[in-house]
């Protein structure tokens, strides 16, 4: 069983590992990038190193690697949501490294501490090619091109089931774990915002649009992670006119996908209380795509499991997902 940390825990104040001399933020694209703070105590001994990496165009992404407890497994890539970044999953990622895998939590371009091209991505193509830039860098990291296991919550669910419709790059991966994914939400922007996004990617594709994510309560009735939420400098509140249609191509390469096409192993984990995904149509989704093989678990949770007060059993299956 995972050990998580009493919900007291919650007010202590601990920071993801910031690039050097920025442990006060540094200036990236003439903006302060904000150290991330971590939603929950690193164990002793767990706490993740810092590793910064380039993508295309240049871009310099990093990935929080946390070291594995005894004998390594194959690495773990761990992708968070839309408005969310590594100090969001801290519990999760330690019960992964607790059960021997390196873990790598990445960090999507334009969100957490990336504040150059700020909530931006030029295309599905880029976002795609970023996934496999993390997977080679587990390889060099660990000195081998193993399989990885790929655990990607809300959003990053969506693109890591788009990454593992292409079957060379579906090679490369062991396991899918898809945890409250972004394949069906609930939530969306109105009519009226999809027209102004629409008109924007003519002249304006970098103009920026509000994610309607800002109320904690969506994510959490925890109380501690609520304000959690409420305070955290780094969380994403906008996304460009780009980005937004990079993720309605995702969308779209879903819905048209051949039933069975996902044929990596996949676990999907669904909150009983989420108030962002449609659970049913998203399950619909994912058990189409895999031709009835998903494993389907569901928490009575809301939709971010890492921050429940007593996650274990979410941990303990997060654990048995990759463990293939």
């Amino acid at each position: 069983m995972c050990n998580a940390p009493s919900e007291s825990a919650a007010s202590d104040v601990e920071f993801l590992p910031a690039r050097p001399g920025a442990e006060f933020g540094t200036a990236q694209g003439g903006l302060l990038a904000p150290p991330l703070r971590a939603a929950w105590p690193i164990p002793t001994g767990l706490l993740p190193a810092r590793a910064d990496y380039t993508l295309s165009r240049g871009y310099t992404a990093s990935a929080f690697v946390y070291p594995p407890v005894g004998q390594a497994l194959s690495p773990v890539i761990y992708v968070h949501g839309i408005q969310s970044h590594p100090g969001w999953f801290t519990r999760s990622c330690a019960a992964l490294a607790q059960a021997g895998h390196p873990v790598l939590a990445i960090t999507r371009r334009g969100s957490g501490d990336a504040m150059a091209a700020r909530g931006h991505a030029d295309s599905p193509e880029m976002l795609l090619a970023d996934i496999d830039a993390a997977i080679k860098l587990a390889g060099d990291l660990s000195g081998a091109a193993k399989p990885v296991h790929l655990v990607g919550v809300s959003w990053g669910g969506k693109l890591l089931a788009a990454y593992c419709l292409s079957g060379v790059r579906a090679n490369k991966v062991a396991s899918l774990t898809l945890v409250a994914p972004g394949i069906v939400p609930q939530v969306d922007v109105s009519w009226r915002i999809k027209l102004a996004i629409a008109a924007a990617l003519v002249y304006e594709p970098r103009r920026r649009f509000a994610i309607p994510l800002n109320h904690p309560e969506l994510f959490t009735d925890n109380a501690a992670m609520q304000h959690y939420l409420k305070d955290d400098p780094a969380r994403l509140h906008e996304a460009t006119a780009a980005f937004y249609y990079a993720s309605k191509r995702l969308d779209a390469r879903l819905s048209r996908a051949a039933a069975g096409s996902l044929a990596v192993p996949t676990t999907l984990m669904l909150a009983r209380r989420d108030r962002i995904i449609d659970n049913v149509r998203t399950r619909a989704a994912v058990e189409r795509l895999t031709g009835g093989r998903a494993r389907v678990l569901t928490f009575d949770a809301a939709h971010t499991l890492d921050f429940e007060a007593d996650p274990s059993a979410f941990l303990d299956a997060l654990v048995g997902a990759c463990s293939g």
